[in-house]
């Protein structure tokens, strides 16, 4: 970030050097401390291979989409949300000498992690797990994307989410894994729990949604086979990723944990949706257990191809019909991580 920082330090853990680079006013330690936390352990551990990290602590990230679009270090559609990532980490994985870590104060604090050492430890440990998990399961999702076919104002919500649930949960589903086997399971526990409790606070937009929904349809605005997808749509974007969460405490044989998180998570928030929404919950819920990290594309494609049918059906019952199938990409030559 050219021009941007205001503070440039260092620290050093074994024969790994942390640069701390920042923009901000505000007190970093927290921050700082966590990273040195979880670095220092996985390279106790034996299993941390970076040479250099680079930890970029910014007020926001958005003068850093323009900056990485030059580069084309990512696709268009992660460069726009970008902006709204508390922390992404971006690594090559054919290079695995160094990553460059960036951090967004603004974000940390909308979502009450901003000078929270534990809960920025969860956050850090699940960035650095992305480029250590790394398998042929990864690599093959990479070579594909969803494509969704159906109303024009739906279909792109339903193309993201689908991704998030098949292609993009193979990364999140492993890192996580490699946080719990690593010893982060504390951390990774609290973040959790912030952000449930601040999903179950914000459910009375739900009711504010399907109130201008149904006025939508009133006036003529929104197709009225639209409706029910529509709201099927905003409650598995808010509830069914944080499977992606739950699913590697009960891999890992975290059992009080796992209860814990889902408890909050079908008792608080997904009892205020309608009921099929527990149900696809629960299909996700089998599949993901079943992901191998050794899995060949060929696998990979047919795991997917089973979660987007069954999240196409979820989506078109009783309104427009909404398709998600899987298609294939050249894989990008680079690869980063957004939580």
């Amino acid at each position: 970030m050219s021009g941007a920082a205001e503070g440039v330090s260092a620290f050093t853990v074994g024969a790994t050097e942390v640069r701390i680079v920042t923009d901000c006013a505000d007190d970093i330690s927290a921050i700082v401390q966590a990273e040195e936390r979880v670095v220092r352990r996985l390279v106790e551990l034996g299993v941390w291979p970076h040479e250099t990290v680079t930890l970029f602590v910014l007020d926001d990230l958005g003068p850093l989409v323009g900056q990485l679009a030059r580069t084309h270090r990512m696709v268009a559609d992660d460069l726009l949300r970008l902006p709204q990532r508390p922390m992404v980490n971006l690594y090559d994985p054919r290079h695995a000498m160094e990553c460059f870590v960036f951090v967004n104060r603004q974000i940390m604090t909308a979502e009450g992690y901003w000078g929270d050492s534990l809960a920025a430890e969860g956050l850090l440990a699940h960035e650095h797990a992305h480029p250590l998990s790394e398998a042929p399961a990864t690599a093959a999702a990479r070579t594909f994307k969803v494509e969704a076919e159906g109303p024009a104002a739906l279909a792109p919500l339903a193309a993201q989410l689908g991704q998030t649930l098949s292609t993009g949960a193979v990364t999140e589903l492993l890192a996580n894994a490699f946080c719990l086997s690593t010893g982060f399971d504390e951390a990774l526990k609290h973040l959790d729990r912030i952000t449930l409790h601040r999903a179950v606070s914000n459910l009375p937009q739900r009711a504010e949604l399907e109130r201008r929904a149904d006025a939508a349809v009133a006036a003529g605005t929104l197709p009225a086979e639209e409706h029910r997808p529509l709201l099927r749509l905003a409650d598995a974007q808010v509830s069914l990723p944080f499977a992606l969460e739950v699913i590697p405490f009960v891999q890992a044989g975290l059992s009080t944990e796992a209860c814990e998180l889902e408890a909050l998570l079908v008792d608080d928030l997904m009892s205020r949706m309608a009921p099929e929404v527990t149900d696809i919950y629960r299909d996700l819920r089998a599949r993901f257990l079943r992901l191998r990290p050794d899995w060949s594309s060929e696998a990979l494609a047919a795991w997917c191809t089973d979660i987007l049918t069954r999240l196409s059906a979820f989506l078109s019952e009783g309104g427009a019909r909404l398709t998600l199938r899987l298609a294939s990409v050249r894989a990008a030559p680079n690869a980063q991580s957004l939580p």
